[in-house]
């Protein structure tokens, strides 16, 4: 159950980093979000333009079943610095790192993000996404229900799960998305999930900008042939610092805008 969790923190983690909205240039496709809800491609739209120019310090807690931690550790992100070197561990479990455990961490970060795997932003059905009826005009937060689509190649049935995106009714910024398990399902054999779901949070970082991830979460409850199982994670990014992505520097012009991956 440690790895569905952390599982399910990848898929989240991997769907919001990374992300890029240039401005669109002259021949390019039809906006990808196109048929979308206004609100709701104007919140997408925002938070991808400044998405991959965001350093910032992260700290990661693992906590199992019983609310116990397990690990934890503090970083630093900067999209600025060259691949090999864009991630910094500053300290784990409360301890200063050694350069192995320095070369550790950057080889497994970079191994999360280059393989290959399901990104939830792949299974979201966005043009099908609906307003939650019965909200009235004093709500300061518009919630969309977002349906999922099957991806080829995933164990997670779409059907299984609900995802809801919330934005500010006043200036449609991204405020929180949410996705829950409706039911238990088993996943293998042995492993049955009885309860999973994934948060993640946006906080405004400058007025002339988009809003960032401030927090990410992800916990599972289960078994493992008859055994419980269960865990939390939870990931907390402060320290927030604008910057020009290492990538930037070899851009000539805009290139197109791209879906925002959640």
């Amino acid at each position: 159950m440690r790895l569905f969790v952390c599982a399910m923190f990848s898929a989240v983690w991997l769907a919001v980093a990374g992300t890029h909205a240039a401005e669109p240039t002259a021949g390019e496709p039809p906006d990808p979000f196109g048929g979308v809800p206004a609100p709701l491609a104007e919140a997408l739209r925002s938070y991808g333009k400044d998405a991959p120019r965001w350093a910032y310090t992260q700290r990661f807690v693992e906590f199992d079943r019983k609310g116990r931690e397990n690990e934890s550790w503090i970083a630093r992100f900067d999209p600025s610095q060259h691949y090999d070197v864009q991630w910094t561990l500053l300290e784990k479990n409360g301890k200063p790192i050694t350069d192995s455990q320095q070369k550790k961490f950057r080889k497994e970060r970079a191994k999360l993000e280059q393989k290959g795997r399901v990104r939830l932003g792949e299974a979201l059905d966005l043009k099908r996404a609906a307003l939650l009826p019965d909200q009235p005009d004093s709500v300061e937060l518009l919630t969309y229900e977002v349906p999922l689509r099957p991806i080829e190649g995933s164990p997670f049935p779409p059907e299984k799960f609900q995802v809801f995106v919330k934005v500010a009714r006043e200036n449609h910024a991204l405020h929180a998305i949410d996705l829950k398990l409706r039911d238990r399902v088993r996943l293998a054999l042995v492993l049955n999930v009885k309860a999973a779901d994934a948060h993640i949070e946006f906080a405004a970082v400058r007025p002339d900008t988009g809003p960032a991830i401030a927090k990410i979460a992800a916990s599972a409850a289960g078994s493992v042939a008859f055994i419980p199982v269960g865990g939390r994670v939870e990931a907390t990014r402060s320290d927030f610092k604008r910057v020009t992505p290492y990538d930037d520097r070899f851009v000539v012009k805009p290139g197109p805008l791209r879906t925002i991956d959640f």
